[in-house]
C-alpha cells in the first residue's frame, strides 16, 4: 500500500473515532439538557395547584399544600400578585424578582439555569386577577458535575487520543524506517560497505521500501566496484613484478655489456625502476589491508625505544637534506602490538613530516595508565583546513606549495599517510592531523595502552 493511502486511511480512521465519541457525548448532553427541561417544566406545573388551592381553598390550605409540597420535591415556591406580592408575606429572592419582572414584560415562562439552581417564573392569569408562581429548585449537584467534568474529560481523551493514533502510526510509518536508513548511510559513508537495510524495510511496498530497496541496490554497486578497484590495483601491481623483475636483470646485462660507456643513463634507469618497485610494494601493501590479509605478529613492546629507534633512523636521512628531528620528550611506556606495523606507521608519518619540513621536525611521546599520544610537528607550510581529512587518504597529494623536492628522496606517492592510518587503526588506535598554531603540519597518533590485546 502507497504512503497516500496509509496516510488517508489513518485520517479516516481517527476521524471516525472522533466522530463516534463526539456523538456519544451529544447525546449525553441532551440528555441531561431534556432532565433539566423535565424538571423546569414540573416546577412550572404547580404553579397551576397553587392558584387553584389559594383561590378555593383558601390561603390557610394553600400554605399546608405548599410546605408538603416543598419537603417532597425539595424546591421553593413563591405565589406573588400583580403588584410583586408574596401572598404569604413572605421575603422573595432578588433573583427570583428580576425573573418575575420578565416573566411580566414578556408573559411567558421565563427559567434561568445557573448549575445546580433551576429559577422559573410563570405567569398564571385567572378570573381572580393576575399571579406569578415562581420557584426555585437544585438538582442533584453530583449529577451535573459528573456531566461536566466527563464532558471535559471526554473532550480532552478524543483530542489525546487522535494525536496518539497519528503520531504513533506516523512515527512508526515514517520516521523509524527513515532513522534506519540515515543510520545505514552514515556507515555507508563511513567506509562499510556492507551495509545494508532491514529486510522489513525492503518487503515494504510503498515509497519507503523503494527507497530502501534503492538504497540497497547502490550500496551494492558501491561495493562491487570498490572491490574490483582494489583487486585491480592489486592485479595489476602483482603483473608489474614479474616484468619489473625482468627489466632489471636486463639493466645489470646491458650494464656489464655497456663497458661503463651508458652509466649515467643505465643509472637513471636503475633508479625509476627501483621507485616503480617501491611504489608496487606500497600498493600491494595497502590492498593487504583493506583485504585484511596483514598478518600480525603480537609482542610486548617499550614503545620508547621504539620510537627512539625510528626516529635516529630519520635523524640519518634528515641531516643528509639539511634538517633535523628533535626529540623533545620520550616518557617510559609499554604496550602490546605487532612491531613491524607498528615501526612502518610512525616511520611514515617521520618520513612525510621531514619531507615537507623547512628546517626541524619535532617528536614527543607521553602517556599515562590509558593511552600514549605520539606528536610529530614540521615546520613547513601545512596543509589547507578543508584538505585534512583527506591526507590519510590513498594517493592523496597536498598542493605544490608543500612539495618540497629533493635531490635525495622523491615528493612521494600518497600512499605512506595512508599506510600509517590502516597500521594505527590495526591497533585499536587512531591518528588525526591539525596545522599548528606556530605553522607546519602536527600528526597525532593516539595508542590504547590497555585496550591494545582486544583489537587483536
Amino acid at each position: 500500500m502507497r504512503l497516500f493511502w496509509k496516510v488517508f486511511f489513518t485520517l479516516m480512521l481517527t476521524l471516525l473515532i472522533t466522530v463516534a465519541v463526539s456523538s456519544w457525548l451529544s447525546q449525553k448532553w441532551l440528555m441531561e439538557n431534556s432532565a433539566v427541561e423535565t424538571r423546569l417544566a414540573n416546577l412550572s406545573g404547580l404553579g397551576e395547584v397553587a392558584i387553584s388551592l389559594y383561590q378555593q381553598e383558601g390561603k390557610r390550605k394553600y400554605q399546608r399544600w405548599l410546605k408538603s409540597a416543598m419537603k417532597r420535591q425539595h424546591f421553593r415556591g413563591f405565589l406573588i400578585n400583580a403588584h410583586g406580592n408574596n401572598i404569604l408575606n413572605r421575603r422573595v429572592p432578588a433573583e427570583l424578582k428580576r425573573l418575575a419582572k420578565q416573566a411580566k414584560i414578556q408573559q411567558k415562562r421565563m427559567s434561568a439555569i445557573h448549575p445546580p439552581t433551576l429559577l422559573v417564573a410563570t405567569p398564571v392569569l385567572t378570573e381572580g386577577g393576575e399571579y406569578y408562581w415562581l420557584a426555585v429548585a437544585r438538582l442533584a449537584s453530583s449529577q451535573m458535575q459528573k456531566g461536566q467534568q466527563t464532558l471535559f474529560f471526554m473532550r480532552v481523551f478524543i483530542m489525546l487520543f487522535a494525536l496518539t493514533i497519528i503520531s504513533w502510526w506516523l512515527t512508526r510509518m515514517l520516521t523509524r524506517p527513515i532513522r534506519a536508513l540515515q543510520e545505514q548511510t552514515e556507515q555507508l559513508g563511513l567506509g562499510k560497505l556492507s551495509s545494508r537495510t532491514d529486510a522489513k524495510l525492503t518487503q515494504r511496498k510503498d515509497e519507503l521500501g523503494d527507497l530502501a530497496r534503492s538504497f540497497n541496490a547502490m550500496a551494492e554497486q558501491l561495493q562491487a566496484l570498490m572491490q574490483s578497484h582494489k583487486q585491480l590495483l592489486r592485479d595489476i601491481s602483482h603483473e608489474l613484478r614479474s616484468p619489473l623483475a625482468r627489466l632489471q636483470v636486463a639493466l645489470e646485462l646491458a650494464r656489464n655489456a655497456s663497458g661503463g660507456k651508458a652509466g649515467f643513463e643505465l643509472d637513471r634507469i636503475d633508479k625509476e625502476a627501483s621507485k616503480l618497485n617501491e611504489l608496487i610494494g606500497e600498493v600491494l601493501t595497502l590492498a593487504r589491508f583493506e583485504q585484511g590479509g596483514i598478518q600480525k605478529n603480537i609482542s610486548t613492546l617499550q614503545l620508547h625505544e621504539l620510537v627512539s629507534n625510528v626516529a635516529a633512523d630519520a635523524v640519518f636521512e634528515a641531516e643528509s637534506m639539511g634538517k633535523k628531528v628533535l626529540c623533545s620528550k620520550l616518557q617510559k611506556c609499554s604496550l602490546t602490538a605487532d612491531k613491524l606495523w607498528l615501526t612502518r606507521a610512525i616511520d611514515n608519518v617521520i618520513r612525510n613530516a621531514v619531507r615537507h619540513s623547512n628546517k626541524t621536525v619535532k617528536l614527543s611521546l607521553t602517556c599515562d595508565q590509558e593511552q600514549a599520544l605520539i606528536t610529530i610537528i614540521d615546520d613547513g607550510e601545512g596543509v589547507e583546513a578543508l584538505l585534512l581529512p583527506d591526507l590519510f587518504e590513498p594517493f592523496f597529494r597536498v598542493s605544490h606549495a608543500r612539495e618540497r623536492p629533493s635531490h635525495s628522496t622523491s615528493p612521494g606517492y600518497g600512499l605512506g599517510l595512508a599506510i600509517a592510518k590502516r597500521a594505527i587503526e590495526l591497533h585499536g588506535g587512531n591518528i588525526r592531523a591539525c596545522n599548528h598554531p606556530s605553522g607546519g603540519l602536527e600528526v597525532r597518533i593516539l595508542l590504547y595502552l590497555r585496550s591494545t590485546k582486544e583489537a587483536f
